[in-house]
């Protein structure tokens, strides 16, 4: 007899982990190209030139995500702003309680690794790449992924021996033996399995090995018996010329036999290569999809396309506090794009109410069990629906009151031919706005969509 168990198995055995190969691996496994819009759009208070591409990239035979972000390489967190930042753009993107934990627990084992590496408290760590606005977003961004994919209950994450490449790399703290120290730290510490690998460059940085600390609860050497029921691919920027720069995540089943353990990996690490120098990195031009930049040229020709699942079910015995709960469950939680409760007259005439869901294919069955256990509904219909929706950017207004310069993110929306269909200021920051100036909402969100508008013609 077999027994089947839902796993996630993320594959770093060829070309190591990093954070934007989480992100890239997250988005293709979802099958969203703008799935991550929300984060990268919190970006923008912290740098507002900061743009994110989401492009295809194809290598022996696979084919996967890349992504391509432009920012301001001056900005620096030190660790204390770092945890406010990180914890600022979680609450933006409304993450459950389990993910802000994700997040916080990544950084807390980047910067105790920092510590140690250094031999320095971690309130007087001068961070480097770790530092930066591409840390909140590998971290963040991987918890909203995982969140949306529905991989964050219920499941066991499991992760190959990650490679770490070897050699010697040039960075801001100067020319690093592969594996720099951080990330050594975080091995040892964290017990985790690895393997130099064939890359003679750093494969598995700072973020990525403490999303891989935290994310996976076992390694394992064969992936045999894992069957595949989905799967996204991430593809780093960096070249390594015949060898993927890539990483997997899958989704599925490992059939166990009953009454017999899984085999442990052993613990023994593998001996490194004598250093190498790293050879100069060759950056193959990469197709990215169409993207905004600070001075727009051109503007989406078409409607972007995707395909979402309608879940609905009916009920007649469920109290008003029962249904409330609901929309704080699936919308605050990350798992719908939308919830709608519709009244109604059901059997024997009594009043009732239609709960309507739309979300990711992939929220299907986690929305399922929510609606069943909290409704106590004893069935839902869903089908899959094929979705056109309007090009859509996020930009950031300025406004200048009493001589202070304030930020304020708009959602502009294109119709295909480009002209505007609409100019929405994030209300969190006119309500963040008018809490320091005292100048009501409705007086704000004219100025902000006004000024939008002039810079958009």
């Amino acid at each position: 007899m077999n027994l089947a168990k839902k796993r996630v198995l993320i594959d770093v055995a060829t070309a190591g982990a990093a954070g934007d190969m989480f992100l890239s691996a997250l988005t293709d496994l979802i099958g969203e190209p703008d799935v991550l819009l929300p984060v990268a759009a919190s970006m923008l208070i912290y740098d507002p030139s900061f743009r994110l591409a989401i492009g295809s990239k194809e290598h022996s035979g696979n084919t996967g995500r890349v992504l391509q972000i432009t920012r301001n390489s001056t900005i620096r967190f030190n660790p204390s702003s770092m945890m406010d930042v990180l914890q600022a753009v979680a609450e933006e993107v409304e993450l459950s309680a389990k993910a802000k934990t994700l997040v916080k627990d990544t950084m807390t084992v980047i910067l105790q690794a920092e510590s140690r590496a250094h031999n320095q408290p971690i309130d007087e760590l001068h961070l480097h790449e770790t530092g930066s606005i591409d840390t909140v977003l590998d971290i963040v961004g991987t918890a909203y992924l995982l969140e949306r994919a529905g991989l964050l209950e219920d499941t066991k994450i499991v992760a190959t021996h990650v490679a770490t490449g070897s050699g010697i790399i040039s960075c801001e703290h100067g020319d690093l033996e592969v594996p720099v120290p951080a990330v050594a730290e975080i091995l040892v510490v964290h017990d985790m399995k690895f393997h130099n690998g064939d890359a003679e460059t750093e494969v598995l940085t700072p973020t990525g090995a403490a999303l891989l600390a935290v994310l996976a609860s076992e390694y394992v050497e064969s992936i045999d018996n894992f069957v595949a029921q989905n799967q996204g691919i991430g593809f780093g920027t960096r070249d390594l010329g015949t060898i993927p720069n890539m990483m997997k995540i899958v989704v599925g089943e490992v059939v166990v036999s009953e009454g017999t353990e899984p085999k442990k990996p052993p613990t023994k690490e593998t001996k490194k290569k004598e250093p190498k120098t790293e050879p100069e990195a060759k950056e193959p031009p990469v197709e990215v999809s169409k993207t905004k930049t600070e001075e727009r040229t051109i503007v989406l020709d078409e409607w972007n396309a995707d395909e979402v699942v309608v879940i609905e079910t009916n009920v007649d015995d469920v109290d008003g506090e029962t249904l409330a709960t609901l929309f704080e469950t699936l919308l605050e939680d990350g798992l719908a794009y939308d919830v709608v409760i519709i009244p109604a007259i059901g059997k024997k005439n009594r009043p009732a109410y239609v709960v309507k869901v739309i979300a990711p294919k992939t929220g299907l069955k986690s929305i399922a069990e929510i609606l069943i256990r909290q409704l106590g509904t004893i069935g839902i219909r869903y089908n899959t629906w094929e979705r056109l929706k309007a090009a859509r950017e996020t930009l950031v207004c300025s406004l200048e009151i009493d001589d202070k310069e304030y930020m304020v993110r708009v959602k502009v929306s294109r119709s295909i031919d480009g002209s505007i269909v609409s100019i929405k200021p994030e209300s969190d920051d006119l309500i963040r706005v008018s809490r320091e100036t005292g100048i009501p909402v409705r007086e704000l969100k004219p100025r902000v969509a006004m000024q939008a508008h002039a810079v958009n013609e």
